[in-house]
């Protein structure tokens, strides 16, 4: 029989939290885009804008999602975990991009205002979400009394 999964800390909790907030507003705010760009530029357009939106919600939802891996570790695994999940977040799109510019040919059939205009939204409303949702999160200003646990 498997252990039982052992209940996730008040840090782990939170985090969660956090990710679902801002994975709902990146979402909404994706379906709203493509749908948009579908009604004003046609199909290419909202493909082109789906793909932005598929882009910016895994780089956010990767980088949260090792916020909640190393919510309860130290400060400065915490500090690694992130900025290295930037710099691979940052660093791969970069490479592929570089690689894609050596032949500009490639672009000609893209929407380039629709995955620009996609992927400013997608990040305005996960970011709106996320910081709706942390300012309703419970965090304790204080320690808790010595014995108690979060």
């Amino acid at each position: 029989m498997p252990p039982e999964p052992r209940p996730l800390s008040a840090n782990a909790q939170r985090a969660r939290r956090l990710l679902a907030g801002g994975a709902a507003g990146g979402h909404a705010a994706a379906l709203i885009a493509v749908a948009a760009w579908y009604l004003v530029g046609g199909p290419i357009a909202a493909l082109n804008a789906a793909l932005a939106a598929v882009l910016v919600l895994a780089f956010f939802g990767l980088g949260q999602a090792v916020q909640v891996w190393v919510a309860d570790a130290d400060p400065q695994v915490v500090m690694i975990a992130s900025l290295g999940s930037y710099v691979f977040r940052v660093g791969l799109p970069t490479l592929v991009l570089i690689l894609l510019a050596r032949d500009p040919s490639r672009f000609a059939g893209m929407h380039r205002v629709a995955i620009a205009v996609t992927a400013i939204v997608v990040v305005v409303g996960w970011l709106a979400a996320e910081i709706w949702t942390f300012s309703r999160l419970r965090i304790p200003v204080f320690d808790p009394p010595e014995g108690e646990s979060r």
